[in-house]
C-alpha cells in the first residue's frame, strides 16, 4: 500500500505498527474472530460428511478412496496458490472499495462466489463435475479466506494473539461441531436416492445460510482503517518506481523455470518407468506428489518466500504442514475407516459422533491453551498436542471398537484444540514483513493446503489397494501408521522456532 510518507524499510511501512495498537474490548476481539465458524462450519460439514457420502453414491464401495482423492486433490491443489494469490492483492487494495479496508472486501465477494459455487457443488451427478466444483468453491472461498486470516496481526495487538487465537480455536471447534453435527444428521448414503438428495439439499442450505449470517456480522461489526489512495500527480505525488507485479520479468522467471522443473522431473519419472530396471516403477502417487511439491515450492518463492532470511516462520511452515498431515490422514478417511473396519451401520452418524466428542473436549483446550501461550510459551504446548494426536493414531491401529475409537476421540480433541490455538499465534509471532500480512498468512496456509493434497494422494490408492488385496484393515493400520509418524515429526520440527518459547 502505498503511502505520502517518505519511503521507509518494509518492515516499518505498516500503518499502525505492533507498538501503536490498541488493546481490544472482547467484543471486537469476538467480532474479528466469528467468521473463523462459518468457514469451519462449512469446510467440517463438506469435508468430513458431505463429499464422502456424494462420491459413495455415485461409485460404490470398492473404488471410493481413488475416488475422494481424484476431487480432493484439484481442490486442494488450487488453494496452493489462490490463498497467497488473494492475500498478496488484498495487500495492495486499491478502488472505490478500499474505503471498507484492505481485507473485507474479499471476505464479501469471496464469501458471495462460495455459495454460488456450493449449488454447483450440491447438483453435481459425476466425479468429474463434482471435483469441478470443488475446485472452485476452493477458489473464491480463498479470495475470503487469506483476507480473513489476515485480520488478526492487522488489528490485534501481540499481547492478546494468544487469547484472539484462543477464541479463534474456540469459534472453529464450534464450526466443526455445527458442521458436522447438520451433515451428519440430514445425510444418509443407506437412503434411496431421492430421499438422499433432499438430505443433501438441505446440507447445503444451511451451509450456506450459515456464511451469509456470519459474514453480515464481519461486514458490520469489524472495523478497518480505510485505504490511503496513492497520490498519482501534484507535489504529493507517490514517487516510489512502478512495479509490474506478476508480469516483472523475476516472477516470469521463477514461473518458467519450475514449470520447466517440474516437466523435466515427469519426464525422467516417465523414462524410468519406461525402463523400470528390475521391476522397480514409480506409481502415479508418488509421481504426483512430487510434481505438486515442486510447483509448490514455485509458488511459494513467488510470494517472497525466503527460509533463510526468515528461518522462523519457515520452521512454522514446516510443522504446520506436518501436524496436518497427520491430521488429514486421520480426518480425510474417517468415515470410510468407520464403514469398513468399525462396521457401523451408519457410518456418517458414526463419524458426526466422533467428531463431536473431538468438538467438545476441544473447546476448552483450546481457549485454555491460548491464554496459557501468551504467558507461559506456544511451543510446549505444541509438544503436548502432538503427543496426544499421536496416542490416537496408535488406538486406531490397535482396535476396532467403536466405543474405544470415541474414548480416543477425546483425546484427540485435547491435542487438536491446543494445537489449532496456538498455531494461529505461531504465525502471528513470526510473519516476516509488517506490510504483507496477507500474502504472508496466505503463505502459512499453503502448509494447509499441500497437507490435503498429500494425505489423500497416499492414502486414498493405499486404502483401495489393501482392499482389492482382501486386507482392508491392514490398510487402515498402515494409514494411521503414517499419521502417528506426522504428529511425532512435528512436535520435533517446533524446536527450531528460535524466536518464540
Amino acid at each position: 500500500m502505498a503511502t505520502i510518507k517518505q519511503e521507509v524499510p518494509e518492515q516499518d511501512a505498516q500503518p499502525g505498527s505492533e507498538a501503536e495498537l490498541p488493546r481490544l474490548h472482547w467484543t471486537r476481539i469476538l467480532a474479528i474472530s466469528i467468521f473463523a465458524l462459518a468457514l469451519n462450519f462449512q469446510w467440517a460439514a463438506i469435508s468430513t460428511i458431505v463429499l464422502p457420502s456424494q462420491i459413495f453414491k455415485m461409485v460404490g464401495d470398492l473404488d471410493k478412496g481413488t475416488a475422494l482423492a481424484f476431487v480432493l486433490i484439484p481442490g486442494a491443489f488450487v488453494s496452493l496458490f489462490a490463498n497467497p494469490l488473494f492475500g498478496w492483492l488484498s495487500d495492495r487494495m486499491q478502488g472505490r472499495l478500499a474505503v471498507l479496508g484492505r481485507r473485507r472486501p474479499y471476505i464479501l465477494l469471496g464469501t458471495l462466489g462460495t455459495v454460488a459455487a456450493l449449488c454447483w457443488m450440491a447438483t453435481a451427478r459425476d466425479v468429474l463435475s463434482l471435483a469441478i466444483a470443488y475446485a472452485l468453491t476452493q477458489f473464491v472461498n480463498n479470495a475470503a479466506q487469506a483476507p480473513y486470516h489476515a485480520l488478526l496481526p492487522d488489528i490485534v495487538p501481540p499481547g492478546q494473539r494468544g487469547l484472539t487465537s484462543g477464541v479463534i480455536g474456540l469459534l472453529v471447534i464450534a464450526g466443526n461441531v455445527g458442521g458436522v453435527l447438520i451433515a451428519g444428521h440430514f445425510i444418509d448414503s443407506s437412503q434411496p436416492m431421492a430421499r438422499y438428495s433432499q438430505g443433501l439439499w438441505l446440507t447445503y442450505g444451511i451451509i450456506i445460510a450459515i456464511l451469509l449470517i456470519f459474514l453480515l456480522i464481519t461486514m458490520i461489526f469489524v472495523r478497518e482503517k480505510p485505504v490511503t489512495p496513492i497520490i498519482k500527480s501534484g507535489p504529493l505525488a507517490d514517487q516510489r518506481p512502478r512495479r509490474l507485479g506478476w508480469l516483472a520479468l523475476p516472477a516470469t522467471r521463477t514461473i518458467s523455470g519450475v514449470v520447466a522443473i517440474a516437466v523435466l522431473v515427469w519426464g525422467l519419472m516417465t523414462l524410468w518407468n519406461s525402463w523400470h530396471p528390475g521391476g522397480l516403477v514409480i506409481s502415479g502417487d508418488i509421481e504426483q506428489v512430487l510434481i505438486e511439491i515442486i510447483l509448490t515450492i514455485g509458488i511459494l518463492r513467488l510470494f517472497d518466500f525466503r527460509p533463510r532470511r526468515d528461518p522462523d516462520f519457515a520452521w512454522v511452515l514446516a510443522t504446520r504442514l506436518i501436524m496436518m498431515l497427520g491430521i488429514f490422514t486421520i480426518q480425510a478417511f474417517l468415515q470410510y475407516y468407520m464403514r469398513d473396519v468399525v462396521r457401523v451401520p451408519h457410518p456418517e452418524q458414526a463419524t458426526t459422533n466422533f467428531l463431536i466428542v473431538v468438538s467438545l473436549t476441544s473447546l476448552g483446550s483450546a481457549f485454555g491453551a491460548g491464554w496459557v501461550s501468551d504467558h507461559f510459551g506456544r511451543k510446549r504446548l505444541v509438544y503436548i498436542s502432538g503427543a496426544l494426536m499421536a496416542v490416537v493414531g496408535v488406538v486406531f491401529v490397535l482396535t476396532h471398537s467403536l466405543p474405544l475409537v470415541l474414548a480416543a476421540g477425546a483425546v484427540f480433541g485435547l491435542g487438536y484444540g491446543a494445537y489449532q490455538s496456538v498455531d494461529w499465534a505461531l504465525v502471528a509471532d513470526t510473519l516476516p514483513s509488517k506490510r504483507n500480512y496477507a500474502r504472508d498468512m496466505g503463505v502459512w496456509n499453503v502448509a494447509l493446503s499441500l497437507s490435503q493434497v498429500i494425505a489423500p494422494v497416499l492414502g486414498g490408492p493405499l486404502l483401495d489397494t489393501f482392499a482389492r488385496a482382501g486386507q482392508p484393515v491392514l490398510g487402515y493400520q498402515v494409514l494411521f501408521g503414517m499419521s502417528i509418524v506426522y504428529c511425532a515429526i512435528g512436535t520435533i520440527t517446533v524446536r527450531f522456532i528460535r524466536g518464540v518459547a
